[in-house]
């Protein structure tokens, strides 16, 4: 099992990485988020490696935010913890990839995603979730079978199409293992591409926020449909898993499940997501 590298090891890394990331135009500096300390206690730091480029759920506007992530997943956890003393809060936006790789090898403490397989092997996640995903399923809209991709219901129907994912969320690559025509590229805005292109026939979504989001962005929401998929799975759970040697892990976590428990925390969530969605329809 890795062990925790001294602070001022891992902080000379992180900042390493950063300079690095801001000169490739790729990633976001880390942000401070929470409350002041109490007069003399020591908090420890807890950096959490989000997705730069998964709004609006988390992600990095080099524009007007160069240094600082922002989204639904951040913000959740901000106000969740925030009355959590022993611990001081940070965040780093990076490409997923090398967002995850920071967990798995130490060089960051966090992260919010689906508790896969692979990322159990290398991190501690809490029980409840934060939020809840909605598969769908994504499609040209001048597709020739568009009415067949209409009236699907079952993995078994929908196994007769080419489907086009991006490599590295995990979950679709577990849901879909079984599935005989599924492509993987490297990022979202290929598979739109591959799908308009008629290079592929639907990507399935975890969620349907996430790519409303990103259509809206590349100008294209009247070329692409999209439809439930319940039949996947009726709801993608998204967890805080933090590295299994970080001090405190399975408290921190605890404190988060019981924060999650308390009366009035759907109505705190669901006042964090609801400006997303209004940005996403307007």
């Amino acid at each position: 099992m890795l062990r925790s590298r001294p602070v001022a090891c891992r902080r000379q890394t992180v900042l390493g990485l950063l300079l690095g990331a801001v000169a490739g135009g790729a990633a976001s500096a880390a942000a401070l988020v929470g409350r002041e300390a109490r007069a003399g206690a020591v908090r420890q730091p807890l950096l959490i490696s989000y997705n730069d480029d998964y709004a609006p759920y988390s992600f990095v506007d080099p524009q007007l935010h160069p240094q600082r992530v922002q989204g639904i997943l951040p913000d959740l956890l901000q106000a969740l913890l925030k009355d959590l003393d022993s611990v001081q809060l940070e965040a780093l936006g990076l490409p997923w990839r090398r967002a995850q790789a920071m967990v798995k090898l130490g060089q960051a403490d966090g992260l919010c995603t689906f508790a896969s397989d692979e990322r159990r092997q290398y991190a501690l996640f809490n029980e409840l979730p934060l939020v809840e995903l909605r598969p769908h399923l994504f499609f040209s809209a001048r597709h020739p079978q568009r009415a067949q991709l209409e009236r699907l219901r079952s993995r078994e129907d929908l196994k007769a199409f080419h489907l086009v994912d991006q490599k590295g969320n995990q979950w679709a690559e577990q849901v879909l293992a079984d599935f005989p025509h599924v492509e993987w590229t490297m990022g979202h805005d290929a598979v739109f591409r591959m799908v308009l292109a008629a290079r592929g026939d639907v990507h399935v979504s975890l969620s349907p926020l996430v790519t409303q989001w990103r259509l809206k962005k590349l100008a294209i929401q009247a070329q692409v449909m999209s439809i439930p998929a319940p039949y996947l799975a009726a709801n993608v759970p998204f967890h805080l898993g933090l590295r299994q040697d970080f001090p405190d892990a399975r408290q921190i976590l605890a404190h988060l499940d019981r924060r999650l428990a308390q009366a009035g925390s759907a109505a705190l969530i669901e006042s964090i997501v609801r400006p997303y969605h209004s940005a996403t329809s307007s």
